[in-house]
């Protein structure tokens, strides 16, 4: 999923390259993506219309054209963007992925391509914005003005659920998606599942640091990559996507640990649990091979104790014999 600093950048890119250009001509790939909002074909609806604008909202792209008409993408996990430039958008065929296509009035072509059929493109009015699930519903923008350490914690007042979660809740905050949750997390040194409840102000003001620290950082690192808008731009991250690799900056094993419906990167040691957990892999990494054994020597192995022959043995008492042989009891 494109998340929040790669939409940053792919919103700035295709504002610069497409805005104010007329559509000359629309087209649907696979229209299973698709949610008309209004009643009429999206070739017709798009075709003639020019493009005024480049919106982002939470995890959400907006297009803007002229004649109150829009698009709003949420691209899910992933959806990308691609922009063709005169002479490949003739060549090239269209793929299997394609969701809808514009082609501008200079020849370029935006495409939106979806493998997964996961995500979905509202084609609307502008006053029917509040039709488009989630979109009319999102939390505060974790990169807006209004975004400061009180309505921070604000919002993290009377949360019980655990902190991954809450960081994940496009309601309260728009948007941050799992990659980026993890290297926030890893930022402030918590615990994926440690409860909200349990932060200590000093806890929720480093958290909220690592917010603005991680995605900024980030947006800067991929704007200057300058990687094609459907190229995403994760190589430079810390801890998402490196299970089993050693932490860059204690060197300890970074671990995957189940949380809700998806799954968190963590250090054990530079982000220890704060509760007891099913499997405290802070407590796995910190323990060394010799506290499991007495002795680095192997355990002797005690000889098997001689079996009597048949001849020595003693013989069965009968089952009738009320007074078992000495030396033995009942069962």
């Amino acid at each position: 999923m494109p998340e929040l600093p790669d939409l940053v950048y792919v919103r700035h890119a295709l504002a610069r390259d497409l805005a104010g250009k007329r559509v000359a001509k629309a087209r649907v790939g696979d229209p299973t993506v698709m949610r008309m909002l209004i009643a009429a074909p999206f070739e017709s609806v798009l075709a003639g219309a020019t493009l005024q604008a480049v919106e982002r909202r939470g995890h959400f792209l907006r297009f803007v054209f002229d004649g109150d008409r829009e698009v709003i993408v949420n691209a899910m996990l992933v959806g990308k963007y691609r922009v063709l430039l005169p002479n490949e958008s003739h060549a090239e065929k269209d793929p299997v992925a394609l969701g809808f296509a514009l082609t501008f009035d200079d020849g370029r072509e935006l495409r939106y391509l979806d493998d997964k059929r996961m995500g979905k493109v509202y084609v609307l009015k502008a006053k029917d914005q509040a039709r488009v699930p989630v979109f009319a519903n999102l939390g505060i923008d974790v990169l807006s003005p209004s975004f400061d350490v009180k309505a921070f914690s604000d919002l993290a007042r009377g949360r019980r659920d655990q902190v991954r979660v809450f960081l994940m809740d496009k309601s309260a905050l728009a948007s941050i998606g799992n990659a980026y949750a993890d290297e926030i997390l890893f930022a402030a040194r918590i615990h994926p599942k440690t409860m909200v409840r349990q932060l200590s102000p000093e806890a929720l003001h480093s958290l909220f640091e690592s917010i603005q620290t991680v995605l900024r950082q980030a947006i800067a690192v991929i704007e200057e990559r300058g990687a094609p808008t459907d190229v995403k731009v994760r190589d430079f991250l810390a801890v998402r996507g490196r299970d089993g690799e050693p932490c860059p900056r204690c060197s300890t094993k970074i671990r995957s640990v189940r949380v809700r419906d998806g799954d968190a990167c963590f250090c054990p040691q530079c982000q220890p649990a704060t509760r007891r957990l099913f499997v405290d892999w802070g407590k796995l990494s910190a323990a060394k091979p010799e506290a499991t054994t007495h002795s680095s020597a192997p355990k002797a192995i005690a000889p098997p104790k001689p079996v009597a022959s048949d001849k020595a043995r003693s013989p069965r008492p009968s089952r009738r014999s009320r007074n078992p042989p000495p030396g033995t009891s009942e069962s």
